[in-house]
């Protein structure tokens, strides 16, 4: 993980660029279609950078109203609805394999499973609210056996964009998804920091995710209102199911643009329309994710504390961490022990 993440400080204005291969989002910015928005956003910014340097035939243009009705049949559970929402990984997920209408390269259909383990979700009410669906404690898009979530396949993905208005090159999207990917893992990975060094939860699992992109958190609001930092292009809710079986903690994820960097990165090789080879110089954006819990209850909060005491010191949190261990190897050699004995007594009087 880069060293500018950060999962309970303020963004930096703006934050540091990191390696977009570990980091990034296909969502695009808050406000919707690239072509048109004067706030293009990261990726509509990265699209047109990618189209000047590639020769494959654009997509087809597609009508506001089909559009509009397709992102309103998605699926999607993101909060408000219509073409101007952007495509999230599980609306993705549920459009279909077959290629788009004009389409001349190839994309895989093949889904990759990720890292994310699957939890149940016995009340989903979110996802009813946002999408206007039965609650179902698996979603739709997911393989009902699966143990893990798995992420939309690049046609699939690139289905979801078109449906949204986007009409992005064809030859990025594997380049896209795999960004895509790499940064739901990163954001997982600050939510198991979270789970494992507050919750003694070695083995979390998501329940289920929100997309809000139109929503910002309280911190968003509060950097860019009074400290006049950036906006987070996109935001995502997370649950996480609670060991315990309490109700899920909620998470919230900040997506922020970084700085673009001034090294140029080698070009990717593709194929146009032709057949031939095009070298499209990619440049990928770079990323700043923030994830904590969200404040639903006063122990979120307490949360928020300890990780920011655990960050500000170190060294007493790893000699924390060392007593607790250490505690817990004792107690558990010590009810070995009395097992023993007890076994032992009980194997006397019955010699008896």
């Amino acid at each position: 993980m880069a060293p500018n993440d950060n999962s309970s400080g303020s963004p930096p204005a703006p934050p540091t660029a990191t390696s977009a291969a570990a980091s990034g989002c296909p969502v695009l910015a808050r406000g919707g279609d690239a072509s048109s928005s004067t706030k293009s956003g990261l990726w509509g910014r990265w699209f047109s950078r990618s189209a000047d340097n590639a020769t494959s035939a654009r997509a087809p243009s597609i009508d506001a109203s089909s559009s509009s009705t397709a992102a309103a049949a998605s699926g999607c559970p993101v909060k408000g609805g219509g073409a101007s929402i952007p495509a999230s990984v599980e609306e993705a997920a549920r459009h279909p394999q077959a290629p788009a209408p004009g389409q001349r390269i190839p994309l895989s259909t093949q889904r990759v499973i990720s890292s994310i383990p699957r939890g149940d979700d016995d009340d989903d009410t979110t996802t009813q609210q946002a999408c206007d669906e039965k609650p179902s404690s698996v979603p739709a898009h997911q393989p009902a056996a699966a143990s893990r979530w798995q992420y939309p396949s690049e046609q699939q993905f690139y289905n979801a964009m078109l449906r949204k208005g986007h009409r992005p090159p064809v030859e990025v999207i594997p380049d896209v998804l795999r960004i895509h990917n790499a940064v739901n893992e990163r954001s997982w990975a600050q939510v198991c920091k979270w789970e494992k060094e507050l919750h003694d939860n070695p083995d979390p699992k998501l329940v289920k995710f929100v997309g809000r992109p139109k929503d910002l958190s309280p911190r968003a609001w509060f950097n860019s209102r009074i400290w006049m930092t950036q906006e987070p292009f996109d935001r995502h809710d997370w649950y996480v199911a609670d060991v315990e079986g309490g109700e899920p903690r909620r998470y919230v994820i900040d997506f922020y643009e970084g700085k673009d960097s001034s090294t140029t990165t080698p070009s990717t090789n593709s194929r146009g329309g032709d057949g031939k080879e095009n070298n499209v110089a990619m440049k990928p954006p770079s990323m700043y994710i923030d994830a904590r819990p969200a404040l639903d209850n006063p122990s979120a909060a307490a949360d928020r504390m300890a990780m920011f005491a655990r960050e500000a010191l170190p060294g007493l949190a790893g000699a924390w961490d060392s007593y607790k261990a250490s505690s817990a190897a004792a107690a558990s050699g010590q009810g070995a022990s009395v097992a023993q004995i007890e076994g032992g007594k009980g194997n006397g009087e019955g010699g008896k």
